[in-house]
């Protein structure tokens, strides 16, 4: 029962990898497999979807740690410093991609720019993934602003901005601009709310 089970978990691990550094369609299942050490005849037995929902399960494992990631670095940012953790996500991509050599993309943004224009599925998981984080990032942030509305705004501001750095990155194979990137969205958070009387 555990052969079946981390046989599963390690073709999910290998899709993340694969789909993170290559994308979705340069990646085929035989790589998939001799990457995961899966037996080809259990394959289809673990994802009967095929490759999609492999790459669904994918996304799910991605977009989940991603998600705790963000959490864990919201809950260690102090009351009234959130400059320090909008500093921490930008950090945290950008070092993510130095120790990667530049190959850590990310499996929505390679699935969503592959696949979803004419999958909905995947389009929807895609979309489920990204809202997450950028509820996470205004939960790391409610406390400068006066609705969850304008904290969400600003938190999709964010996500988008890592997401267009981490695309730049990967290109230019440089981070040098993420610290400055995060000082002008850190310039566009509103003053400490004062405490209520």
């Amino acid at each position: 029962m555990a052969k079946t089970s981390n046989a599963r978990q390690d073709a999910v691990e290998a899709a993340v990898r694969l789909f993170r550094t290559q994308g979705y369609s340069a990646t085929g299942l035989t790589q998939l497999l001799e990457e995961s050490g899966a037996p080809k005849g259990s394959f289809y037995f673990h994802f009967p979807g095929g490759k999609e929902q492999l790459a669904l399960e994918a996304l799910q494992v991605f977009g989940s740690e991603l998600r705790g990631r963000i959490q864990r670095r919201a809950a260690a940012t102090s009351p009234g410093d959130e400059p320090a953790f909008v500093r921490a996500l930008f950090e945290a991509t950008a070092r993510e991609l130095e120790a990667s050599d530049y190959t850590a993309g990310c499996v929505a943004s390679n699935l969503g720019g592959e696949l979803s224009s004419g999958n909905r599925t995947i389009a929807d998981a895609v979309n489920g993934a990204v809202q997450s984080w950028v509820e996470a990032i205004a939960d790391g942030v409610a406390n400068r602003f006066e609705t969850r509305e304008a904290a969400v705004t600003y938190a999709a501001t964010v996500m988008a901005s890592l997401s267009g750095m981490r695309t730049m990155a990967r290109a230019q194979r440089s981070t040098a601009m993420f610290a400055a990137i995060a000082e002008v969205l850190i310039n566009g958070l509103p003053a400490v709310k004062a405490a209520a009387s």
